[in-house]
């Protein structure tokens, strides 16, 4: 028994043993993980900040693109090109654009006393090969960069129903973007936006109203009495005699959203003022050239209004949709046509013509200037100076079906027309065709007596456009698509006219060819390769 007894203390005391030299080797316990958590209060993903109330939601995406004749850079519209970067002149543009952009988002969301407080913002790299030799590049928008370009076009603050930073215009009623793959002849602010403060009330029943304090948006002011103005060059940038910023433009608009779609109502009032007169003056017995001393005209009031809606038409296919927008500008010609840059339209045809328009805001002319409106014509009475305001209309038009879940085609179209009174277009033909001064690079020079020159000197223009994009979401993150736009140039000029020796040309003809001034044409695709990189 004793032995029995022995065998059974010796046996727990060397399990203890073993148990508690396993218990020395057992880890120390870890302190708890924070995992990421799902915030589903503003929709799918959304993640909470580790340690914070703050909802997050990452995104972006990867895009390739590639551009057949639409002019020298992705960002461009063919009719809008300077001289020397006029895609018909063979040597000085490009028939075929690539481009390459990156973007992310950040979209952050957290709740106040007051309500949500949102801010959002993009960050986007954009390549275009869109020099000669596929060498340089341009930022969005259009102006000149280098290969690489860094830019944020969404950046914004969402509180209380107030919005502060860089936005769509509250202006913009139909997105081309969601459209079209083109920069088209519209007021579309797109994936540029625009600066701005504004602040949105909700009605109820999806009724809301927004004031919005917003970047001006200009096209130019020409003088029409400078001795060498640049107003002629055929597709150059204008002589723009806006006077500095004083004021912002207002928008306003008036929205509502249903189930059937939305339809907004908008205005905008812009400052049209322009700079000092060209032509000396005398002032205490001295003789002043361009200078403020010598006045300027007063300030008008530019304003724009429009309507447009987005209609879903689910009784066609589940996901069609029809959209509009229609605009009519005095003096803020931006809000009917907003190109990139302020050119005036200049466009080659293949054989000796030669398409001519003038985009700017307004036109003045210094009471001191005399000149006949054509040539051999009575001169122009003296006059106080004046600025006369440009009437521009738009409209634009799309319908969107959905042959399948995965595949939608796009059918668009709409026209542009500018138009100037008699007084601007007096002031502009008196200078612009009939200047014996003129000789810079690029001028629609007069012609030799006996020669038929500009019979019909006219700067109004009118650009319509047609066009179609079939677009494949093989994943809804993953699509292709392509694009293709009909875009014509109706000019109201008409005759023959010399183009200055020293700018290219697309035909030779000795030093100063003859070539018809008459509408133009161009056919543009566009093929997209797009895929998120984030939800």
């Amino acid at each position: 028994m004793k032995m029995v007894k022995s065998l059974l203390l010796g046996s727990a005391a060397g399990l203890m043993a073993v148990a508690g030299a396993q218990a020395a080797d057992l880890p120390v316990k870890a302190a708890p993980v924070e995992y990421v958590k799902i915030c589903s209060l503003y929709g799918a993903g959304f993640y909470y900040l580790p340690g914070t109330d703050i909802c997050v939601k990452i995104g972006g995406y990867v895009r390739g693109q590639y551009y057949v004749n639409n002019g020298t850079a992705p960002s461009a519209n063919p009719f809008f090109q300077g001289v020397v970067n006029n895609q018909q002149t063979r040597a000085h543009g490009n028939d075929f654009v690539l481009r390459a952009r990156t973007i992310m988002t950040m979209d952050t969301r957290a709740q106040t006393e007051w309500g949500t407080v949102r801010t959002y913002m993009n960050i986007g790299f954009t390549y275009d090969s869109n020099g000669q030799n596929g060498t340089t590049a341009t930022v969005v928008g259009g102006s000149p960069g280098p290969g690489l370009s860094l830019y944020a076009n969404r950046a914004f603050i969402q509180w209380a129903g107030f919005t502060f930073g860089r936005a769509q215009s509250f202006y913009d009623e139909l997105v081309v973007p969601s459209y079209t793959y083109f920069s088209l002849y519209t007021p579309d602010t797109g994936d540029s936006g625009v600066n701005l403060a504004a602040y949105t009330t909700q009605w109820g029943n999806g009724i809301s109203t927004t004031v919005s304090v917003e970047d001006p948006r200009r096209h130019g002011m020409v003088n029409a009495g400078s001795t060498v103005n640049s107003l002629q060059v055929v597709g150059g940038n204008l002589n723009n005699d806006y006077a500095n910023i004083r004021l912002p433009d207002i928008v306003s608009n008036l929205r509502v959203e249903q189930a059937w779609g939305n339809w907004q109502v908008m205005s905008a009032v812009h400052d049209a003022s322009a700079a000092y007169y060209f032509f000396p003056c005398t002032t205490d017995g001295t003789t002043i050239v361009q200078s403020q001393q010598c006045g300027y005209p007063s300030d008008k009031l530019g304003w724009a209004i429009g309507t447009g809606a987005n209609i879903n038409l689910p009784w066609i296919t589940k996901g069609d949709r029809f959209g509009f927008q229609v605009n009519y500008a005095k003096g803020a010609t931006r809000y009917v046509l907003n190109v990139p840059n302020t050119n005036s339209p200049g466009f080659f045809g293949g054989s000796y013509s030669l398409g001519l328009g003038l985009l700017a805001d307004g036109v003045l002319r210094d009471p001191r200037v005399l000149g006949p409106a054509v040539p051999g014509g009575p001169a122009i009475a003296p006059q106080q100076g004046s600025l006369e305001l440009t009437d521009a209309f738009g409209f634009m038009a799309v319908y969107e079906h959905l042959w399948t879940p995965s595949l939608k085609t796009s059918w668009y179209g709409g026209d542009v027309q500018i138009s100037y009174n008699g007084a601007a277009t007096q002031y502009i033909c008196a200078n612009a065709f009939n200047n014996p001064n003129a000789g810079a690079i690029g001028n629609v020079n007069p012609l030799p007596a006996g020669v038929n020159a500009v019979r019909e000197c006219d700067p109004d223009f009118g650009i319509w456009f047609v066009g179609s994009r079939t677009q494949w979401n093989i994943r809804p993150d993953f699509y292709m698509g392509v694009d293709l736009v009909y875009q014509k140039l109706q000019t109201s000029f008409n005759g023959l006219a010399t183009f200055n020796s020293n700018g290219p040309r697309p035909n030779g003809g000795g030093a100063n060819p003859l070539y018809k001034i008459e509408d133009q044409d161009a056919l543009s695709v566009t093929f997209r390769v797009h895929r998120d990189i984030l939800p």
